[in-house]
């Protein structure tokens, strides 16, 4: 990762510079003290009624429920844990010990607030997901929740991950990527959403499954979760573009008393709404072999 990448998004979930300002408008609306994850919600169930984002650790929990015959000694790696929510409810689900590693200081000491607070003994350590400090062949089950895509080498995150896990080990990934089927058009405003939240280029789902797999990993399950977050997020986008066309000085007002860029906050919103037609968000379990 480049020191410019490195120091952007450390910035963004430290809640400096001004692309950290959407960032305190979601923290009116979702458990961000907690998850940075996109979330899940079924059809039944508002985006913003109780935890989406908690909601998807739960669901990764669940398929993995099956996989763990003896949890007794079982060992689980959350990789990109971001400020510990994943971790630690992973951990209550499982019922196992868990270690979350993550890019970014800030996150990794609300973690282990968290972790203190819902009297869990997950453990958090600062690291690179290229470069896990964690030894070979160490790890029952590894998760990465919604946090590769912030990973510009993501075949040398695969193979970390591979690293880690001990032969048959479980792995479980969800992660925002490119439809296959796009355009030029389609795909420069994934581009420039991208560009536009810190994120390097997103890979295709074919490239990214072929990527996994060459790593090492069996691949086991490919669930496409879109329809329920980035499918009901694009909602919320367009309402917020509806109240900023037709209201704007309201908004302008709002945000700043917030002390929020309203600038920076709609470039991030606009982009996010041409690109959510063209983004995909997939939960992946698999095997190492």
């Amino acid at each position: 990762m480049s020191d410019s990448l490195h120091d952007r998004i450390t910035d963004q979930f430290s809640y400096r510079g001004e692309r950290a300002d959407i960032w305190r408008g979601f923290d009116f609306l979702l458990d961000t003290e907690s998850f940075l994850n996109m979330g899940y919600s079924p059809w039944y169930l508002p985006y913003v009624l109780g935890s989406s984002q908690r909601r998807l650790a739960i669901k990764i929990a669940t398929e993995l429920k099956p996989r763990l015959v003896d949890t007794e000694e079982t060992q689980l790696l959350d990789v990109g844990c971001g400020r510990g929510g994943p971790t630690i409810e992973l951990a209550e689900e499982l019922n196992v010990p868990a270690l979350g590693v993550d890019l970014v200081p800030f996150n990794i000491a609300t973690a282990r607030t968290n972790a203190t607070t819902h009297g869990i003994g997950a453990k958090f350590l600062v690291g690179d997901a290229t470069g896990l400090p964690i030894a070979t062949n160490t790890v029952d089950v590894c998760t990465a929740v919604d946090s590769l895509v912030y990973i510009p080498d993501k075949p040398a995150a695969f193979e970390e991950l591979a690293r880690v896990l001990k032969s048959g080990g479980v792995l479980a990934i969800s992660d925002l990527l490119m439809s296959d089927s796009v355009g030029t058009a389609e795909a420069d405003a994934v581009t420039d959403f991208a560009e536009a939240w810190d994120m390097p280029p997103l890979s295709t789902v074919e490239q990214y499954l072929t990527d996994l797999e060459h790593a090492g990993v069996t691949i086991d399950t490919v669930q496409d979760i879109t329809a329920n977050s980035i499918g009901r997020f694009q909602k919320w986008t367009r309402l917020y573009l509806f109240f900023e066309m037709h209201i704007e000085g309201v908004v302008e007002r709002l945000l700043s008393h917030w002390g929020m860029d309203r600038q920076a906050v709609s470039e991030q919103i606009r982009h996010a709404h041409r690109a959510l037609p063209h983004l995909r968000h997939l939960l992946v379990t698999a095997t190492r072999r």
